[in-house]
C-alpha cells in the first residue's frame, strides 16, 4: 500500500514564509539601490551646478591665476576706502595701478554671468562661494573696443567721501558695440577722479564729443563687479560687470589708436 506522510500545518506555512522573506529581501535591495542611485544623481547635479557657479564662463575672456594687487591713494583728503558704503568695493573703485591689458570683444564681457545672490549686498556679506565665483574674473586688466552711447558726471558718492567738488566726481560712460546703439545692452565704464587727475585732457566735454561724433574708442582698465545696480540691467546697462576704473582712453584716428588727451589738446 502506498505510504502517505502526514504534513503538519507548520510544514505548509514555512515555504511560503521563506518565499515572502526572499521577496521582501529582493524588494528592499532594489529600493536601496534606487535610493543610492538617486542620491548619487542629486549629488552629481549639485556639484555640477556648484561648479558652474564657482567658475562662470564667457568665451573670449582670459583666466588669470595671479592678479595684480590693487594700489590705492588718498585723494583730496579722502582715503582709499572712501567714507561709508561698501568699503571693499570702494577700494577696488579707487585703485590707480596700470595693468597689462588684454583686448577682448565687448560681447564677451557682456556675456559674463554673476551670482544673483550678491546683488545689492555689501561684499562683507557675500558667502565664500559667491566671492570665489566673482574673483575668477574680477581684477582682470581688459581693453574693450566700441562706441560711447552716453557720458555723464555723477553726483557725490561714498567712494569719493561724498565730496561736492567737480574734480572729485566720477564720470559714467556707456560703451556699446555699434554706433547709435542704446544703453540697454551697454557696459558701464567709469572714469575715477584719482585716475583723471593724471589725465587733464579727460574732461567731460572731450568725452561727450566722442558720444556725438560716434568715433570708435578703446577703453582699458580693470574688470569689476558692481552689485548695486541690478535694477538697471536691460534698461540702462547690459550687465553689472564694469570697467572701473578706466586707466586709458584711446580714439581711432587714421587707422590707429590715439590717446584722448592728445586729441583733446589740439
Amino acid at each position: 500500500m502506498p505510504r502517505f506522510e502526514a504534513r503538519s500545518e507548520f510544514d505548509t506555512i514555512m515555504p511560503r514564509t521563506r518565499k515572502r522573506r526572499r521577496s521582501r529581501s529582493r524588494t528592499v535591495t532594489v529600493l536601496v539601490g534606487v535610493i543610492v542611485l538617486v542620491a548619487a544623481l542629486v549629488y552629481e547635479t549639485s556639484q555640477l551646478s556648484k561648479t558652474r557657479e564657482l567658475q562662470p564662463y564667457a568665451p573670449g575672456l582670459p583666466l588669470i591665476s595671479v592678479k595684480a594687487v590693487p594700489r590705492e591713494i588718498s585723494f583730496h583728503g579722502c582715503p582709499p576706502e572712501g567714507e561709508g558704503g561698501d568699503r571693499e568695493l570702494n577700494l577696488l573703485k579707487n585703485r590707480v595701478d596700470e595693468g597689462n591689458y588684454v583686448t577682448v570683444d565687448l560681447s564677451a564681457a557682456l556675456a559674463l554671468p554673476w551670482p544673483r545672490s550678491v546683488e545689492r549686498l555689501p561684499r562683507r556679506r557675500w558667502n565664500s562661494d559667491d566671492a570665489r565665483s566673482v574673483a575668477t574674473y574680477e581684477g582682470i586688466p581688459l581693453s574693450l573696443e566700441g562706441y560711447l552711447a552716453a557720458a555723464r558726471e555723477e553726483g557725490p558718492e561714498s567712494t569719493n567721501c561724498r565730496d561736492l567738488e567737480p574734480e572729485t566726481r566720477d564720470y559714467h560712460l556707456w560703451l556699446v558695440g555699434s554706433p547709435g546703439q542704446d544703453r540697454s545692452s551697454s557696459m558701464v565704464v567709469e572714469v575715477s577722479p584719482r585716475v583723471r587727475a593724471g589725465h587733464p585732457g579727460w574732461t567731460i566735454e572731450a568725452i561727450e564729443d566722442l558720444v556725438h561724433t560716434r568715433e570708435k574708442v578703446r577703453i582699458s582698465g580693470w574688470l569689476m563687479l558692481d552689485p548695486e545696480h541690478p535694477d538697471q540691467v536691460g534698461k540702462t546697462r547690459g550687465t553689472i560687470w564694469e570697467i572701473h576704473p578706466i586707466m586709458n582712453i584711446e580714439v581711432m584716428r587714421s587707422d590707429s589708436w590715439a590717446p584722448l588727451e592728445r586729441i583733446a589738446s589740439r
